[in-house]
C-alpha cells in the first residue's frame, strides 16, 4: 500500500497505524516506533547493473530513500567508508575473514551522517526552518553540521556529562547547545516537548534517520563483492542503527543482489543493557533508569527502537551480548595497536563481544565477520586516558631519555577501570615494599633515589592526610615524581593556612623559602586555591623580579569518593614566552594546586638559567 501516489508510506511498527508525514514522523500514538514501508514492486525496476558496478556512495542509493525532492540535496559526501580487513586481530582471534566497517571516516566522525543526510533533507522538504535534537554527542554534531549546510537553525539538548569533544563539534557547527541535568532519556523527553511547543522539526532516532543508515548494509555487500557476511556486530543504544542495517540487508536480498542474510548481533554495555537483558530472558523490555558506562554514545536506558531490534535478532537468528567497561577499553587499545584503528569506546564494544561469541563457539574460524565501528576515537579521548598513563616530561638531553628508558616508565599503563580503586597501601611501606609493589602493579624498575622520593610522598598521603593508597594514587605519584623531583628547588612552600567564609573571600597565609630565605605573605582570592596562589606569587615577587603568569589550570580526579586523589595541572609562562606544564598530586585540591604551582615556578627558573636568559 502507498499513499498520495508515492512509493512509500509511514506506519507504526507495532500497531500498523498509517500516518501522514506532515503530521508525524517520530512515534505512534500507541508508543511504537514508526517505519517507512515501500512499494518494492517499484524498487524492483531499479538499475541493478548500476548498483553492482558503480562505487559505493550514499548518493547512489537515492531510490532507497523516502525523499520526494531529489534536487538541491544537502550532502557532506557521507558514506563510502572503509571496510578494513583486520588481518592482525583476525590472526590473534583465529578468524580468517574479520572486517571492521570504519564509520569514523564519515564527515563528522560517526555513522550518524548517513541518517542526517536523509533526515535534514526531509526537514527541508517538509518546509521546516528550525530543527531540534536530543543526543549523547554524535548525533548532535551530525545534525548540527547538516543543519548548517541546509541553512536551518539547530537546537541540541545533551546530558550534562556529554564528552567535551562532541560538544565542541556541535557548537562549532553553529548549533544552539543546551545541557540537561539528567540522563539521555531526560534530554529526549524534553526535546519532544520543545519540538511540539515551538513547532520545530524533531530530529533523532526515528524512521527517516534510519532509512539513511541502511546504506551501510549496501556498502558492505558491495565491498564484499555481493557475498554478504555471516555475522554483523553493531553497538546498540537506541537500536535504530542495527534495525535499519538489517532492513538494508533484507532489501538487497529481496532484490536478488545477495544470496543470503547475515546473523545480527546487538552489543551493549553492562551498565546500559536493557535489550540484552530482555533478549536473554525472552521478556518485555525493562528500561535501565540510570545508565552507567564509559560508552556514552550507547548509554541509553529505554531504546525507542527496541521492538525493531528484537525483530531483527529473531529474523536473523542473531545474538545480544553485553560487555563490561574494562573489556571495552582493553578492546579499544587492542584494536588501535593491532590494526591502527582508534575508535571511540562504544565502537570497541563489538570487539569485546566478538571474543565472547568466539569463546562460546558461535562464530567459527571460516565465518565472515563484520564489526561496525560507529565513531572515531577522537570523539571521546578523555575516556581513553582512563587506561593510559600520562607521558613523562623530560629535558631535551640524552641523559633524561636514558633515565626514562632504564626505568621502563614508558611501559606504564593504568590497567583496567576497576583496578584504579585497588587498595595498595594502608600504612607507610618499607622501601623494599614500594619497589616490589611498583614492579608488580606497573612492571617498572625504578632507581633507589626515585623510590625514596615516592615513599616520602606516600608517607605524606598516609601520615598527614590520612589517605589510603589505591592503584590510581600510586600511578599519579609515580607520574609526578618521575619527572623532576630531584632538581634543586628555588622555591619551596613550607606551610600554608587558608580560611574560608560563606560571605567573604577566602584568606590564605603562606610561608615559603625562596633562594634560601624564609618569608610569609597573606592574600585573599576568589577561591581558596586562588588566595594561596596569590600569596605565593606575592612572596616570589619580593625576591624575584621575573615576570611570569599562570595561563591554564585544570583539575582531574581519577578515583571516586570524597577522599579521592586530586591531580592539578598548571601551565606557567614567563616574559620570554617560555611555557612549562607541571602537575601536583594530593588528596587535597589546595595542596595539589600549590605543588603544581611550586614546580612550575622552579621549572621556569631552571629554564631561565639553562637558556642563558639570566646570568648565574
Amino acid at each position: 500500500m502507498t499513499t498520495n501516489g508515492h512509493f512509500y508510506h509511514i506506519s507504526c511498527f507495532l500497531c500498523g497505524k498509517v500516518w501522514d508525514e506532515k503530521e508525524n514522523t517520530t512515534v505512534c500514538s500507541c508508543g511504537g516506533p514508526l517505519d517507512i514501508v515501500y512499494d518494492y514492486d517499484q524498487l524492483a525496476d531499479l538499475n541493478t547493473y548500476l548498483l553492482r558496478n558503480a562505487p559505493p556512495k550514499v548518493i547512489k542509493y537515492l531510490d532507497f530513500y523516502p525523499l520526494k525532492e531529489k534536487k538541491h540535496l544537502v550532502t557532506l559526501d557521507e558514506g563510502a567508508t572503509q571496510l578494513h580487513k583486520a588481518e592482525s586481530l583476525g590472526k590473534k582471534l583465529s578468524l580468517k575473514k574479520l572486517y571492521i566497517k570504519n564509520e569514523g571516516l564519515n564527515p563528522t566522525g560517526a555513522f550518524k551522517d548517513r541518517g542526517s543526510f536523509v533526515e535534514i533533507n526531509k526537514a527541508k522538504e517538509l518546509g521546516f526552518a528550525k530543527v531540534c535534537v536530543a543526543s549523547t554527542g554524535n548525533m548532535a554534531a551530525s545534525v548540527a553540521a547538516y543543519s548548517a549546510q541546509a541553512g536551518l537553525t539547530c537546537f541540541v539538548f545533551v546530558p550534562e556529562n556529554t564528552p567535551r569533544g562532541k560538544l565542541a563539534q556541535a557548537i562549532s557547527y553553529g548549533a544552539n547547545v543546551i545541557q540537561v541535568r539528567g540522563t539521555y532519556s531526560d534530554a529526549y523527553n524534553l526535546t519532544m516537548k520543545v519540538a511540539a511547543h515551538y513547532r520545530f522539526y524533531l530530529a533523532g532516532d526515528y524512521a527517516f534517520r534510519g532509512e539513511g543508515q541502511k546504506s551501510l548494509s549496501y556498502e558492505v555487500c558491495e565491498q564484499l563483492w555481493f557475498s554478504p557476511p555471516d555475522w554483523v556486530l553493531v553497538p546498540v543504544g537506541m537500536g535504530t542503527n542495527l534495525s535499519y542495517i538489517w532492513k538494508g540487508f533484507k532489501e538487497y536480498y529481496r532484490l536478488g543482489l545477495i544470496p543470503k542474510l547475515p546473523h545480527m548481533v546487538a552489543v551493549q554495555a553492562d551498565g546500559a543493557n536493557p535489550i540484552v537483558t530482555s533478549f536473554e530472558k525472552k521478556s518485555k523490555l525493562e528500561p535501565v533508569n540510570k545508565p552507567q558506562t564509559v560508552c556514552s554514545a550507547i548509554a541509553v536506558g529505554n531504546p525507542i527502537d527496541a521492538p525493531k531490534v528484537f525483530a531483527a535478532l529473531q529474523e536473523s537468528k542473531g545474538q545480544a551480548v553485553a560487555v563490561s567497561d574494562d573489556e571495552t577499553l582493553k578492546a579499544q587499545q587492542e584494536l588501535a595497536r593491532l590494526e591502527a584503528l582508534y575508535v571511540e569506546p562504544s565502537s570497541a564494544t563489538v570487539i569485546a563481544a566478538l571474543k565472547k561469541l568466539i569463546k562460546k563457539g558461535l562464530i567459527k574460524e571460516n565465518d565472515t565477520v563484520v564489526c561496525v565501528a560507529t565513531g572515531a576515537g577522537l570523539k571521546d579521548p578523555a575516556t581513553t586516558l582512563k587506561v593510559i598513563a600520562e607521558p613523562p616530561i623530560i629535558e631535551p638531553v640524552l641523559s633524561e631519555v636514558e633515565r626514562v628508558m632504564d626505568s621502563d616508565f614508558l611501559s606504564l599503563r593504568a590497567g583496567s577501570v576497576g583496578e584504579k580503586e585497588k587498595l595498595i597501601f594502608t600504612k607507610v611501606p618499607a622501601l623494599s615494599e614500594v619497589k616490589q609493589k611498583i614492579k608488580k602493579e606497573f612492571s617498572l624498575n625504578l632507581d633507589e633515589e626515585t623510590l625514596k622520593i615516592i615513599r616520602n610522598v606516600i608517607a605524606k598521603f598516609i601520615n598527614i592526610k590520612g589517605k589510603q593508597i589505591v592503584k590510581a594514587d600510586l600511578q599519579s605519584i609515580i607520574e609526578t615524581v618521575i619527572a623532576d623531583e630531584r632538581r634543586k628547588k628555588t622555591l619551596e612552600v613550607l606551610d600554608f593556612h587558608v580560611e574560608t567564609f560563606k560571605k567573604k573571600k577566602p584568606l590564605a597565609t603562606v610561608t615559603v623559602d625562596i633562594k634560601g630565605r624564609k618569608t610569609t605573605e597573606k592574600s585573599d582570592g576568589v577561591g581558596p586555591v586562588d588566595a594561596a596562589i596569590r600569596a605565593i606569587t606575592a612572596a616570589i615577587q619580593k625576591k624575584d623580579p621575573v615576570k611570569f603568569k599562570l595561563t591554564d589550570f585544570a583539575v582531574e580526579i581519577p578515583t571516586t569518593g570524597s577522599d579521592a586523589t586530586v591531580e592539578a595541572t598548571m601551565v606557567l609562562q614567563d616574559e620570554h614566552g617560555t611555557q612549562v606544564v607541571e602537575k601536583g598530586t594530593s588528596p587535597d585540591i589546595i595542596v595539589a594546586s600549590i605543588e603544581a604551582y611550586e614546580k612550575g615556578y622552579n621549572e621556569l627558573v631552571y629554564q631561565r638559567f639553562r637558556n642563558g636568559k639570566e646570568k648565574t
